[in-house]
């Protein structure tokens, strides 16, 4: 029986009452799946980073699905009912960041770095617009990948992972890509979290699960000097049986930026992928962050107290 299907993943029933293991199969997709390979055992390399990172978010109490590794490519995690949200945190203004705050470009060698964390919150659900409709409105992002995706390349009028203003209400969704000094909202939704939830989720999720890998991978030495995580984007959902939110899906080298000594040159991350090198290099990427992060977790595995 499958709960829940994803690009890369698959959800299953776990073992035990509310539990579900997620299965990650040997495949890397990039461009919202316009492009897909298959790499040998990335699978158990990603699952080995996932495992690490949430043991050790775990061992520092902060709130997460994770149980245990079941086997080399699942992990055992409480069932959550997730939320239609990816949660960016930004050390760096880099990547779709400086598109919609162009004021911050500076030259790649010298990025700007921010004294105090960015957060960004994003919708899982694409955006339909006109001219391929005549009311603006949302869909899940399998369909719309299945209707509006050609070739790699998006209609006009679509879209993906639109960002979301959730300093007021309802919400404001504006494209992802514009300057958002400039952007004209596309649409405003009713807000998928109360206040104090927000509030929790900013200061009691997103920031310190942030702060605790930053110090982690700063503590990791490659030959470029000490890693630097740049970004990182998680996802969360209400944990069963407690409904507490809680860090769920996955954290692996498809989540985060990572960068030797800081220097971008150097990148670790899935945006090797994106940029085109070699499969090989990109399985040696992940062979090598899997064996960073077992740095992460030197004790046993520890469940989130209900």
């Amino acid at each position: 029986m499958i709960i829940a299907q994803g690009k890369t993943k698959t959800v299953t029933p776990g073992p035990r009452p509310n539990t579900v293991l997620l299965n990650t199969a040997d495949v890397l997709t990039g461009g919202d799946a316009a492009k897909r390979e298959m790499i040998k055992d990335i699978g158990i390399y990603k699952t080995t980073q996932a495992a690490n990172v949430f043991g050790l978010l775990n061992r520092k109490g902060l709130p997460t699905a994770f149980i245990e590794r079941s086997s080399p490519n699942a992990l055992l995690c409480y069932q959550c009912e997730m939320l239609p949200l990816e949660l960016v945190i930004r050390r760096y203004a880099w990547g779709t960041y400086l598109l919609r705050h162009p004021e911050y470009k500076k030259p790649e060698t010298a990025p700007h770095r921010f004294d105090r964390l960015v957060w960004e919150f994003f919708h899982k659900n694409s955006v339909v617009t006109p001219p391929l409709t005549d009311s603006t409105y949302q869909m899940g992002e399998n369909e719309a990948r299945d209707r509006f995706l050609r070739q790699g390349v998006w209609e006009k009028g679509v879209y993906t992972d639109p960002y979301l203003d959730v300093s007021r209400e309802p919400w404001v969704v504006y494209p992802p890509k514009e300057p958002l000094a400039d952007a004209k909202p596309l649409l405003s939704i009713e807000p998928l979290l109360d206040p104090g939830e927000l509030e929790y989720l900013v200061n009691g999720i997103m920031l310190p699960t942030f702060e605790a890998l930053e110090s982690s991978w700063a503590q990791v030495i490659t030959s470029h000097g000490p890693v630097a995580l740049v970004d990182l984007k998680i996802e969360v959902g209400r944990r069963q049986p407690d409904n507490k939110l809680v860090v769920a899906d996955v954290i692996d080298n498809d989540s985060w930026r990572i960068w030797p000594g800081g220097d971008p040159k150097q990148q670790l991350d899935k945006q090797c992928f994106r940029d085109d090198h070699p499969l090989s290099r990109v399985a040696e990427n992940y062979v090598l962050v899997a064996e960073l992060t077992e740095q992460f977790s030197k004790k046993t595995w520890l469940s989130p107290s209900l």
